[in-house]
């Protein structure tokens, strides 16, 4: 900790980490699954928020991933499945966030998961049947095992729900919590000496 506070740059905004410490560690208490029982009006943010993180995640690989694929897919089968799974997915990631206003209703973060995960592997499985028939593009076969891998957790994911909201709303507050410990740290190893 004292290499790390060293290292921290001098500025009159180091009023900025503490805020960013502060809001991060209220956030961490206002989610926190202990208030769903009780009756508070922020008794449900955190599996809101749960709902929302998985929601941009789906649409960051959505766009920064699979967007690519569907420019750069020569095969027009996989052209097709690629498309297939953006749109699923991005109906899926819409839901997460459009449950929040009761218009769609989205399951757990499991089966979110589990039905990213097998559609992934499912297009990769095929992907390897096409490119095996091409002797100019190899495919390595240890991905191809990282295909299947992903369609049989998937499936598992789906049918058995392995992750909880609850579970995921711990780790987010924990995250949030130490996050905000290391700003207000760094807010008063920033602060100048006048």
């Amino acid at each position: 900790m004292a290499k790390l506070g060293s290292s921290v740059k001098k500025t009159g905004f180091f009023w900025l980490y503490h805020l960013g410490g502060i809001f991060l560690i209220v956030m961490a208490v206002l989610l926190a699954p202990v208030w769903a029982s009780m009756d508070v009006f922020f008794s449900d943010w955190g599996a809101k928020a749960i709902n929302i993180m998985i929601s941009c995640a789906i649409f960051l690989y959505l766009f920064l991933y699979l967007a690519r694929k569907v420019r750069t897919s020569a095969n027009q089968t996989l052209l097709i499945l690629t498309v297939v799974e953006f749109i699923l997915l991005f109906v899926v990631a819409l839901g997460g966030i459009l449950s929040q206003f009761a218009v769609l209703k989205i399951q757990g973060p499991s089966q979110i998961i589990g039905l990213a995960l097998w559609l992934r592997g499912s297009i990769e499985v095929v992907r390897a049947y096409y490119y095996r028939r091409d002797v100019s593009i190899s495919y390595p076969v240890w991905y191809l095992l990282v295909a299947i891998g992903m369609v049989t957790l998937g499936t598992y994911f789906f049918a058995r729900p392995l992750i909880q909201a609850s579970t995921l709303q711990w780790i987010l507050c924990a995250v949030a919590l130490v996050m905000g410990v290391l700003f207000i740290f760094t807010g008063v190893c920033a602060k100048p000496k006048k």
